[in-house]
């Protein structure tokens, strides 16, 4: 029969994966031109943050709103703002 001490013994035995890289999405060019296609990136991940939020904020139901202190009406006149009348 075995007992937990085998399975820890087991377990220890086993090789350890290596840990996962993160990907790297960057422009790897030097310079001016990496600056400005990294503030273009930065500026369209802001603007993709506001539409998915306005978005979740549009399918709230009015019980969630409550909770939140915002009034349906204040709610969908904020989702129906397009995301590039927002400010950032």
């Amino acid at each position: 029969m075995y007992t937990m001490k085998t399975f820890i013994a087991i377990q220890s035995l086993r090789p350890q994966a290596a840990p996962a890289r993160k990907a790297r999405f960057t422009y790897e060019h030097q310079g001016l031109a990496r600056n400005v296609f990294s503030r273009l990136w930065h500026y369209y991940c802001a603007l993709a943050a506001k539409r998915r939020s306005r978005r979740a904020l549009e399918e709230l139901s009015e019980h969630l709103l409550e909770d939140i202190g915002v009034t349906e009406e204040e709610a969908r006149r904020e989702a129906a703002v397009p995301f590039w009348r927002s400010r950032l």
